[in-house]
């Protein structure tokens, strides 16, 4: 549903350049990704995150990831 809510062909709203996402993860999974963050070139669990989505979507919808490219050349 945050698609929907940020999505200016849904709500009729301007596209904002950045939103803001928050959800809830295991202790377990913070401590984790603190611990992986120290080893890695991640600045914070932010662009960690960040990077995760790209990366998940890049692998699982490459045709998707590609569009982002294609609508920043038009811009």
């Amino acid at each position: 549903m945050l698609w929907m809510a940020n999505n200016p062909e849904v709500n009729g709203m301007a596209r904002e350049k950045d939103a803001r996402i928050s959800f809830r993860v295991p202790a377990t999974l913070r401590d984790l990704v603190k611990d992986f963050i120290l080893l890695d070139a991640h600045m914070n669990e932010s662009d960690f995150y960040r990077d995760a989505a790209r990366e998940k979507i890049q692998h699982d919808a490459p045709e998707l990831y590609k569009k982002l490219f294609e609508k920043g050349k038009e811009t």
